[in-house]
């Protein structure tokens, strides 16, 4: 129902218009009847009404008067002018207020019905196109981070025009600024936590997730920060990055990463503009790449280690010889390629082979302990207990 009010500092103008608005088959209701234009502001300020009648000559404020308040507090508000003057100079003045028709006294009951239906409908569609804006904006607010998320692949991908980058960051309310500075994580080779995330059930978008939120906490000084998962399904961000410089924030945000997750993620920060966001984000894309390729002698390493894991008797001094390198080179290349040690490594192989047999057998847990290389139990449960958090016993019942 539509509410209207009349303004007419004649009664039984006033009386007649709301027999006549009231006898219409429309979906109308008479709020209010004021008669004058004072009393009709204070009205329209209460009854807030979606329709006004408004004659141009009333006491204390006239029609025109009346309308310009209405259009500065009550633009929603739509205006009809009903009254005796058939002069050009009031209809002109009112249609420039937004007035949507001109009505002569005395009113004709046709006349006056086709200008409310005509606004009841416009009305109508109004009230239909608010409600989708709302929707839209709603939608838009529930899923603003994986929409901004498909913009920034877009962008860095090349798949968006200068004109398309530029809307789009108005409607997600992206706002970068020209001193800005790209990070890219990539957790590919933190072993320790995927191993985590593989007993735990925990799924790869969560942990992004939960990498995004640590994120955000680091930079939190750096204003907003837009964070989204590229097509590698590294974590990758751009942010105002003035006030430090990379290389220290990497460091630090490194640090806290390894604190956090238990592991190594590659790292890279870097300086950039917006306009060169995709390049500068492609050089930052082949750095974590070639981290996370491992030399030719790492890789060998690697090959013994998941043959031969399981024999109680391999140690460092073991694998290096057997690829005919020293010990302490194989160490620190381990460490450097991995971001693990050679002893960290062997253990993540170990405890997740010792997962696989808990779940797949019912041996007890002194013949897995053996049976992944284990000479005691002791060690055994230590070592489990400082990469899953408990205890070989207490996973075991977790898992019935």
């Amino acid at each position: 129902m539509w509410k209207i009010l009349i303004a007419d500092d004649e009664p039984k103008i006033r009386k007649g218009l709301r027999e006549l608005v009231e006898s219409f088959d429309l979906p109308l209701k008479v709020c209010g009847e004021a008669r004058n234009g004072l009393e009709a502001v204070r009205l329209i300020g209460e009854e807030k009404p979606d329709v006004a009648l408004v004659d141009i000559c009333m006491p204390k404020l006239n029609g025109i008067q009346l309308m310009e308040r209405i259009r500065e507090n009550h633009g929603e508000c739509r205006m009809i002018i009903v009254s005796g003057y058939n002069e050009f100079t009031y209809a002109k003045e009112a249609m420039a207020l937004g007035v949507r028709n001109y009505i002569l006294k005395p009113v004709e009951e046709q006349e006056l019905y086709e200008a409310l239906r005509s606004l009841m409908e416009e009305l109508t569609k109004e009230r239909s196109r608010q409600r989708f804006i709302e929707l839209a904006n709603y939608q838009l607010e529930q899923h603003r981070e994986y929409l901004q998320g498909v913009f920034f692949n877009d962008w860095i991908e090349g798949r968006l025009t200068d004109s398309e980058r530029a809307g789009q960051k108005e409607l997600l309310s992206v706002s970068i600024g020209q001193e800005a500075e790209l990070v890219l994580v990539s957790i590919q080779n933190n072993r320790t936590l995927s191993l985590r995330m593989e007993d735990s059930h925990i799924s790869e978008d969560v942990y992004q997730f939960a990498l995004k939120n640590i994120l955000e906490e680091l930079l939190e000084d750096c204003g907003p920060v837009y964070l989204f998962v590229d097509r590698y399904q590294n974590v990758a961000g751009i942010f105002h990055g003035a006030g430090q410089e990379p290389g220290r924030r990497q460091r630090y945000v490194g640090e806290r990463l390894e604190q956090i997750l238990g592991g190594t993620c590659t790292l890279v920060f870097r300086s950039c503009m917006e306009e060169n966001f995709p390049e500068v984000y492609g050089e930052a894309l082949q750095e974590v790449q070639r981290a996370l390729e491992c030399r030719p002698v790492v890789t060998e390493a690697k090959k013994y280690l998941y043959e031969h894991f399981r024999e109680a008797e391999i140690d460092l001094n073991l694998v290096a010889r057997s690829i005919g390198i020293s010990p302490a080179y194989l160490s620190r290349l381990m460490k450097q390629e991995l971001g693990m040690s050679f002893k960290d490594f062997l253990t993540s192989l170990r405890i997740n082979e010792a997962i696989v047999l808990m779940r797949s057998t019912s041996r007890s847990i002194n013949e897995i302990s053996d049976m992944v290389g284990y000479k005691s139990q002791h060690y055994f449960s230590t070592a489990f207990k400082n990469i899953m958090g408990i205890s070989p016993s207490e996973h075991r019942k977790n898992i019935v």
